[in-house]
């Protein structure tokens, strides 16, 4: 009989136990002892901010097992000692029995997944109190331990917790990637702690200890104990004040909003620096508490968590969403105009409260109407919707007649999005289920869309939705279906008008905005955005840099690129000034952008902006900006009315309009913090096991360090 003896503990994932040094080896006698070796997990390293500020630490907890055989081994097979013990935990007796009970075909959950023979966690968070009842009334506990132990911590509670993430348990598909991981380990799950497991996780350390033949500790071994090793420490570039300053200032907007009768659901801010790619701040609204997830979420925290009405507060609206951006794209459909001769920046054009298109007539916003034909710069400070319309409608003419001599369609508008990064995942630091890549309606697309989706259409529009109780929303996806159905699969003069004023399937994300706001600064890169800075060992010494990669350039001169960026200096008194409310302000020159309004069906306008400051000039006399800060706030009405107020508070803390500036120098750090050297993780001897040889104690003690499956010799 192979004999496999253990001892496990669970918390935040990871379990805690020790095997027999050779498993094959058949126990020869019930009273021999052997030398096992028990491997001491090793803490996750820290993850801090720009200025070395912990994010991410680790902290001690104290966790309450029972262990099962021992109190099948009582006279009364532990029923008094449950029932004592859920008097303290609040819980009945028949659920620590059932907690407690191995699982089987016959015994479904709640029960207990690990070997019979190993301690089974009834309380991963012991409050004092318990601990104190436990520890002062050992005789009443028999079978009972209490181990300190070693996990995550999020001193900041919710702050930056989609960057941060959250980690979990080992699943069979994360050790099938990596066969180094067993049972026992903890895993990034979302964020940076999954994006960088493998430079957080430690080198374990090991003891060895005299084991009984059941698996227990009977005494410390005979010496070649290895320290862990904790994880080395994350060095990110984000600011913990300016991420600070996002979410307050995104968290009061929504308020401010709802206030003024708007719903006001979601948002999200961005702030980073344009010149090298590296993100200050990125805050989504609503958020979680990552420190939930710490030794396994409870299944009510996790469903208010995905409540389908919840708000779903997993999600990272600034990297993963995706909205229409309104208004805020017309900077990609100017440069793609001018760039590709379809417009002149000396040339002024018409801008009537509304066009026709298609037969379709399609209006400005509130069908404003300027009676006078506007320059570039004004038709972008105006943000004249018509003036975008009729160059968008003449782009898709032209290409549809050498689709019809069987040439392909130049689609400048669509090549141009593109190199901005639309329709392309940014590529951040993050895991790739958490970006989005947006997206943008073409010819190709459409119809590969229809394709695969036409059956559907057809069913729908015979169907129709029933279930929809707001009547204009199902009359409107009724007909929409039907639309579909037949000539789903045209691209039509208005889809491209639509698209050049940041509407129809044109969507982004707060960061891919940011990053195309970026490139009208700093001559057209796009940046492959970075969160991680350096990685830093327990020596204190750098030993990777991270460092931000140009993706792509837009195909854009440098002098249209000026053009625009000078075009949307608030300083020059557009009514988009507004937006900030900067009006003497001693700022008020030294900031600039664009605001938008995107018209949701079924629901109220999402409010952008996106902007960047202080400007200045660099050498070359490029317009120059430390940084580019994009703000959304979804069914909050115009962007002047919601995202403007929002930015205007961080850029009043950016630059210290009210105080001292909540950032140094009211720029980007550039030079890395000095990390201290770590502790080392010291070990303590293991508990002898009170069954052993005749001795009387109990509980059975368990160790003040997390053990786990380990080498036996």
């Amino acid at each position: 009989m192979v004999l496999v003896a253990s001892m496990m503990l669970t918390l935040a994932g990871r379990l805690y136990y020790v095997q027999l040094l050779d498993p094959n080896k058949p126990v020869q006698t019930a009273g021999r002892l052997h030398d096992g070796t028990i491997v001491v997990p090793a803490p996750r390293g820290q993850i801090v901010d720009a200025r070395g500020r912990v994010l991410v630490d680790n902290t001690s907890t104290q966790v309450l097992t029972v262990n099962r055989e021992t109190l099948l081994a009582l006279p009364d097979e532990g029923t008094s000692v449950l029932v004592r013990l859920a008097t303290l935990l609040g819980s009945t007796a028949a659920q620590l029995a059932a907690e407690i009970t191995p699982c089987s075909p016959r015994v479904p959950a709640p029960c207990w997944r690990g070997q019979p023979y190993q301690p089974v966690p009834v309380a991963t968070h012991a409050s004092t109190a318990v601990a104190l009842a436990v520890s002062e009334h050992r005789e009443q506990f028999p079978g009972v331990a209490l181990a300190t132990v070693t996990q995550p911590n999020y001193p900041n509670g919710t702050l930056a917790a989609h960057l941060l993430g959250y980690t979990g348990e080992v699943a069979t598909a994360d050790k099938n990637a990596n066969a180094a991981l067993t049972d026992a380990d903890t895993v990034g799950r979302s964020g940076l702690q999954a994006q960088y497991d493998r430079v957080l996780r430690g080198i374990d350390g090991s003891q060895v200890v005299r084991l009984t033949p059941q698996g227990t500790v009977a005494a410390e071994g005979a010496g070649g104990d290895v320290l862990p090793v904790q994880g080395n420490t994350l060095v990110t570039s984000i600011d913990a004040d300016v991420q600070k300053l996002a979410e307050m200032s995104l968290a009061r907007q929504i308020g401010d909003s709802r206030a003024k009768g708007k719903r006001a659901t979601s948002g999200a801010v961005i702030v980073m620096d344009p010149n090298t790619g590296r993100v200050i701040a990125s805050a989504s609204y609503p958020t979680y508490s990552p420190q939930q997830f710490i030794g396994g979420i409870s299944r009510a925290n996790y469903v208010a968590l995905t409540a389908p009405d919840g708000g779903n507060p997993l999600l990272s609206r600034a990297v993963a969403g995706q909205y229409a951006p309104g208004s805020t794209f017309k900077l990609i459909t100017a440069s793609s105009l001018v760039a590709h001769q379809q417009i002149a920046l000396d040339g002024s054009y018409a801008c009537p409260s509304s066009v026709a298109i298609d037969g379709r007539v399609k209006t400005n916003y509130d069908a404003e109407s300027f009676g006078r034909p506007l320059s570039l710069q004004d038709a972008l400070g105006y943000s004249c919707d018509t003036f975008f319309y009729a160059p968008a409608a003449a782009e898709y003419y032209a290409d549809q007649a050498r689709v019809s001599a069987g040439q392909k369609p130049t689609e400048f508008l669509q090549r141009t999005a593109a190199a901005f990064g639309v329709g392309r995942a940014p590529g951040i630091d993050l895991p790739a289920a958490e970006q989005t890549s947006g997206s943008y309606a073409d010819r190709e697309t459409r119809r590969a869309r229809w394709t695969a989706n036409h059956a559907q259409y057809c069913k729908a529009a015979k169907r129709g939705f029933p279930d929809e109780p707001d009547l204009a929303q199902r009359a409107y996806r009724t007909a929409l279906a039907a639309e579909n159905c037949t000539d789903g699969w045209r691209y039509r003069a208005g889809d491209n008008a639509d698209m050049a004023i940041g509407q129809g399937e044109t969507t982004m994300s707060p960061l891919q905005l940011a990053l195309a706001y970026s490139a009208m600064l700093n001559g057209g890169q796009i940046f492959a955005p970075t969160l991680g800075w350096a990685v830093v060992d327990g020596a204190g010494k750098v030993v990777r840099t991270i460092t931000p990669k140009v993706r792509n350039r837009v195909p854009v001169p440098r002098s249209v690129l000026n053009y625009i960026t000078d075009s949307l200096a608030f300083s020059r008194g557009w009514a988009v000034s507004g937006a900030f409310a900067y009006i003497g302000s001693p700022y008020q020159s030294l900031i600039g952008g664009k605001t938008g309004t995107a018209e949701v069906f079924g629901h109220q306008d999402t409010s952008w902006l996106a902007s960047w400051g202080p400007l200045d000039r660099d050498a070359a006399g490029n317009p120059h900006a430390k940084f580019v800060v994009v703000g959304m706030v979804e069914q909050a009405g115009t962007g002047a009315t919601a995202a403007g107020p929002m930015l205007k508070r961080i850029y009043d803390g950016l630059l210290g309009a009210d105080g001292p500036a909540v950032i140094p120098g009211s720029r980007p750090e550039t030079v890395l913090p000095r990390i201290a050297p770590q502790v080392r993780v010291t070990s303590t001897p293991a508990p002898r096991d009170p069954t052993n040889h005749g001795e009387r104690r109990q509980p059975d003690a368990a160790p003040t360090w997390p053990v786990r499956l380990g080498a036996s010799r």
